[in-house]
């Protein structure tokens, strides 16, 4: 293979011919191969449309067609030219991961993503970072896979506070304000009560995380119990985070098929639930309906948020869901639509998400009207 350059940032980078080839007599050889690969590095996506070190995804794809070529003749060969083993080991470990991480989010090893949220209406600029790991995926743990749904509603939480009265009757404030006027009050002897917040089919747990900090609350994370080991650790990564918002978290399994959980206080429930992308099979709209139904406190001021993304062939899995809910009792105060990434083939995809806020049929909050407001935000 001839001498190649590629671009990677604002830098060109050499890529050298067959690893065979090099001349062993050169330690600048095996400098510059680890700096190339190093280099070569594609960084997770910020689910905005972007890689986190500015590299359009398209520029990705775009990258010298002998690249993966390249790659693979490093892997695959005994590379006896270098003769220090532990760089030979390290030279082997990172081409394998830049071939990963060109061969979809499957591929991947597992990776740290940083997702800034915003904390207020007000103030859009002023957001709080959320450091999330991601193991390795399978088809049998897309829990641990943050979608892009999450973050579309993990970004809409302070513009959700108007239809979330229990925030409201207890006077709430925005993240640092919350510990301020909760330890105030404290001095004068005033109980300030945080939401009780449940989140299912939590994953990497990014939407409980935000609100705690967002509204703030006291939230419990669910999911799986193979789920929630990650779960765990994505929670206690961010709790100086939470706790300097006035929230708090708490890590649960849950399974929807066997309720009521043994895992939970028996007859504890919540004053708001949230769900992103929940629905993965027929059972799901039933059992999901069934688990709100259980742990959603029969107030007036109690709310469900969910977010599901507009995928054809989950479509009738949204209908049922949303018929279930109805029968239940539970009412829509507010829906919309709004457009945003993911990752889950090569580069970021555009996903379209429906939101929905329910509360029970009977106790609509003043000023609502049984027809659900309409909005449709169009952005990252």
């Amino acid at each position: 293979m001839a001498p190649a350059f590629i671009k990677v940032g604002c830098c060109f980078v050499w890529l050298f011919g067959e690893p065979e080839k090099m001349n062993s007599s050169s330690a600048l050889h095996v400098k510059a191969m680890t700096e190339t690969l190093d280099a070569l590095v594609i960084k997770p996506s910020t689910f905005d449309g972007a890689i986190n070190n500015g590299e359009s995804h398209e520029s990705h794809r775009a990258v010298n067609d002998g690249l993966p070529r390249y790659l693979t003749s490093i892997v695959s060969n005994a590379l006896d030219w270098i003769k220090d083993e532990p760089t030979r080991e390290r030279i082997w470990e990172t081409a394998s991961e830049r071939l990963s991480e060109r061969s979809g989010r499957t591929a991947m090893p597992s990776v740290d993503r940083i997702f800034y949220v915003p904390t207020s209406v007000d103030s859009p600029s002023a957001k709080i970072p959320i450091v999330l790991r991601e193991p390795s995926l399978t088809a049998d743990n897309l829990g641990h896979k943050t979608w892009g749904a999450s973050y579309m509603l993990a970004k809409r939480l302070p513009l959700l506070r108007q239809y979330l009265p229990v925030l409201q009757s207890r006077g709430l404030r925005d993240g640092p304000q919350h510990s301020a006027q909760k330890s105030k009050s404290a001095q004068d002897g005033v109980s300030i009560s945080s939401p009780r917040l449940l989140e299912l089919g939590a994953g990497t747990g990014l939407v409980g995380i935000a609100g705690a900090a967002v509204f703030p609350a006291d939230v419990d994370l669910t999911d799986l119990p193979d789920i929630c080991e990650n779960l765990a650790y994505n929670a206690l990564r961010n709790q100086e985070l939470i706790t300097s918002h006035g929230g708090s978290l708490r890590t649960l399994p849950l399974d929807w098929s066997d309720l009521p959980s043994s895992t939970f206080v028996q007859g504890k429930q919540y004053d708001l639930i949230l769900a992103a992308d929940p629905l993965y099979s027929p059972e799901h709209p039933i059992m999901l309906a069934n688990t709100i139904a259980l742990y959603l406190i029969p107030k007036s001021s109690s709310r469900v948020v969910v977010e599901l993304p507009l995928r054809e062939a989950y479509q009738p899995e949204i209908n049922q869901f949303r018929d279930i809910m109805n029968h239940k009792g539970l009412t829509l105060v507010a829906e919309g639509e709004e457009v945003g990434y993911d990752d889950w083939g090569n580069g970021a995809q555009e996903v379209r998400c429906w939101w929905g806020v329910w509360s029970w049929a009977d106790s609509l909050i003043e000023g609502c009207t049984n027809r659900p407001t309409q909005h449709t935000f169009v952005g990252g």
